[in-house]
């Protein structure tokens, strides 16, 4: 199918301070990735720069092999469905429910009313019944609980039907049902196999071949290393990206699980 996005040289760099570092990497189009790094390895950092939310300073991003700087970064969010509580949080407090969502159609973090219709708000409507949230609609985004902000960012995200997933450790702050829901919502779109997906974590129970073609391994703000899932999530390549003796087991639920060895 040819990459969708492809990403060369790229870095961000902060003072005297590299946050990424000559990253290469080529995402083909309806691909699923994991990408995997202890906290501070900059996946938020590469994620958020790949979906337009942040800023680069060395090397380049091209989108079907158009580079990022020549493209209006608007359009280009509105392809991206981004979700990343750890991102949002920063810049969301007191704005409603609706806007937050509907802020998504033009890839903005304030709502452009010129781009909304009608039928948006039916869908929007829609959207927040489903997963029953429609009594939140007006309310501030930081009235919400963790689950709950997941599944509006998840709804801003949808309604612009983007073609690239992109989930910033979605498992994060969950309570046990929100993640099962969660797990059902990744499930899902992963076998549906219409859009590309990146996916980060730290955690190897979030990870199942079944689900997953790819990883990418981060480590340093740099990459480690990347491959097929089963050439890179097993005992001998984790123990050494880890510095740690582990051992990688796949769950009767087809997930991973890691444990450490004594």
């Amino acid at each position: 199918m040819g990459a969708i996005i492809t990403a060369r040289g790229l870095g961000c760099q902060s003072g005297d301070r590299f946050l990424l570092k000559n990253v290469n990497w080529e995402i083909e189009e309806k691909s699923r990735w994991i990408i995997l790094g202890m906290n501070g390895s900059g996946k938020t950092t590469l994620l958020s720069m790949l979906a337009g939310y942040q800023d680069f300073t060395h090397g380049q991003i091209l989108y079907r092999d158009t580079d990022y700087r020549g493209l209006n970064i608007l359009e280009v969010r509105k392809k991206m469905g981004f979700i990343s509580n750890s991102y949002f949080d920063r810049i969301y407090q007191n704005e409603s429910v609706m806007d937050l969502i509907l802020s998504g159609l033009s890839g903005t973090f304030g709502l452009e009313e010129e781009n909304i219709s009608s039928a948006h708000v039916r869908k929007l409507k829609r959207l927040l019944e489903r997963v029953g949230l429609q009594d939140r609609m007006d309310a501030s985004y930081s009235w919400l609980s963790k689950g709950e902000r997941q599944n509006i960012l998840i709804l801003r995200a949808l309604l612009a039907q983007p073609e690239v997933m992109v989930l910033d450790e979605p498992m994060t702050g969950l309570d046990v049902v929100s993640k099962h829901k969660m797990k059902r919502f990744v499930k899902g779109m992963a076998e549906d196999g219409q859009q590309t997906i990146l996916y980060v974590t730290h955690h190897f129970e979030e990870i199942s071949p079944d689900l997953f073609d790819y990883c990418l391994l981060m480590r340093h703000g740099q990459v480690y290393q990347s491959g097929l899932v089963e050439d890179v999530i097993n005992s001998e390549v984790i123990s050494h990206f880890l510095q740690k003796s582990v051992t990688i087991d796949r769950m009767h639920d087809g997930y991973y699980q890691l444990l450490f060895q004594k």
